[in-house]
């Protein structure tokens, strides 16, 4: 641990504290973060922050009690301070009868983004390629219609160093990069005035920025406010759905992927708590979890516990086959963590959470699926959700899409509402295409208050009916 300046024996003094202070599992978690941020003003004035966090932070397990506690001082006596912290939230706690098991010994995953030579402070030569970036973006998008105003924009980078030790053995340390570009613009015509963004970010240095990215953010950009000035809001009512491929995907994380999260069927609040090993949904319906797909932002070489990350099978061929599980949920049901606890950052302490979660290609063509809907509805880019994770309720605000109106796409759509149950839609499936995307945008995902970097994505499918309004 020489980058943190504090010796691996020292600690191993932490753990031996908390251990001997009650606690069955202990692990430490250190980080050293930057993120450099340039802002682009509609008027295109430019912005640049940066931000460095540093700290450490301390899990004491005993039972089903933890303790948790972070200091910003990586030292030893600030960590034994922490580790006593921690360690006396579960005091009197009974430990498991079973113990925690040792760390399995698996190789380190294939490398899914880079881990090394990067500039960990960003100095004035990378914000002025962000910022120049930036300025050839705007007059792209200017430039591609003249109805354009109000271009603006940003670029975020930031590079993590952590490190993980635990009272199992593990011991892990890497660099995490990120980076990503968002853009939004409006359009005015005819007393029409319309806003769109377009956003993509992967686990990569700044070699990101291309010439090739922004002609990929101007096309999709263009694209959606064209979009918006012919779309209407269409009538409400129960109808078959066809969702598009990429973006749908945000539906299939927060109203079903939330419900597969351990922490919820430990205690018996997810809806597919019982229903493990059972057929939930069509055996064309195959979901995952994958935390190796290379540069998306949900991917990771070991999760926030140390585990090495892997592709999870959630549901394979209609059949719910696995859960997602940290360290804890994996100890509760006495199987192995699937590489699922993640963390926003060393205040904060892991919870089962998704990586890049979507849903695998089925055998139909989108066209037949369309094809197949007398009146209905395709939607394509999903915004404001509102999920239930216990009952899996949800409803999420269209911003576009078309009719279908007998076996064709007719008016463009906007402004409505796709309400509906989580496992329900899913079971209500009727086919899925053979266009799998897994859309690149800078989705979040929030749980008790954290925020973590995900991926989403799905190929077409056809749901029988859905409330829209």
């Amino acid at each position: 641990m020489q980058y943190f300046q504090i010796a691996e024996e020292d600690l191993r003094k932490v753990i031996k504290q908390g251990l001997q202070s009650g606690s069955e599992y202990v692990d430490i978690y250190l980080e050293h973060a930057t993120l450099t941020n340039v802002s682009m003003l509609p008027e295109g004035e430019n912005r640049a922050a940066q931000n460095i966090d540093y700290g450490a932070g301390i899990r004491c397990v005993c039972g089903d009690k933890t303790g948790y506690a972070y200091t910003e001082q990586i030292s030893l006596p600030d960590l034994m301070k922490a580790v006593k912290q921690a360690a006396s939230l579960h005091t009197g706690r009974v430990a498991s009868a079973q113990p925690y098991a040792k760390a399995e010994t698996c190789a380190w995953p294939k490398e899914v983004y880079r881990t090394q030579g990067y500039d960990f402070q960003p100095d004035g030569r990378q914000i002025e390629a962000m910022v120049t970036f930036l300025k050839q973006l705007r007059e792209k998008v200017l430039g591609a219609d003249a109805r354009l105003v109000n271009v603006s924009g940003s670029i975020r980078h930031q590079v993590q160093r952590i490190a993980i030790v635990n009272s199992l053995g593990v011991v892990v340390e890497e660099m995490r990069p990120m980076s990503s570009v968002n853009i939004q613009a409006v359009i005015r015509h005819e007393g029409m005035t319309e806003s769109a963004n377009v956003s993509r970010s992967y686990r990569m240095p700044l070699d990101l920025l291309t010439e090739q990215l922004q002609e990929d953010i101007v096309e999709h950009l263009v694209k959606k406010l064209h979009f918006a000035l012919t779309a209407k809001q269409p009538q409400g009512g129960e109808m078959p759905v066809v969702m598009g491929a990429g973006a749908s995907g945000i539906l299939l994380h927060e109203a079903i992927g939330h419900a597969f999260e351990a922490d919820f069927v430990r205690r018996g609040e997810s809806i597919f708590t019982d229903l493990l090993g059972k057929k939930i949904c069509s055996e064309e319906i195959t979901v995952v979890d994958d935390g190796i797909t290379p540069n998306m932002r949900g991917s990771i070489h070991y999760d926030d516990e140390g585990t090495p990350s892997q592709y999870t099978p959630i549901v394979t061929e209609g059949r719910l086959t696995s859960f997602l599980h940290d360290r804890i949920s994996a100890h509760h049901f006495g199987i192995a963590s699937t590489g699922n606890g993640r963390r926003e950052s060393f205040r904060s302490m892991p919870l089962p959470r998704m990586r890049n979660t979507y849903m695998l290609n089925g055998k139909s063509r989108e066209e037949d699926l369309i094809a197949d809907v007398k009146q209905g509805i395709y939607v394509t880019d999903f915004t404001n959700g509102q999920v239930q994770i216990g009952a899996g309720d949800y409803s999420f605000y269209v911003k576009a899409g078309y009719l279908i109106e007998n076996g064709h796409l007719t008016q463009p759509i906007k402004d409505v509402n796709v309400m509906g149950n989580g496992p329900q839609t899913l079971a209500d499936i009727k086919a899925v295409a053979n266009n799998l995307i897994i859309d690149p945008s800078t989705w979040m995902c929030g749980k008790e208050g954290q925020s973590c970097p995900v991926s989403c994505g799905m190929p077409s499918v056809l749901v029988s009916k859905l409330s829209v309004g």
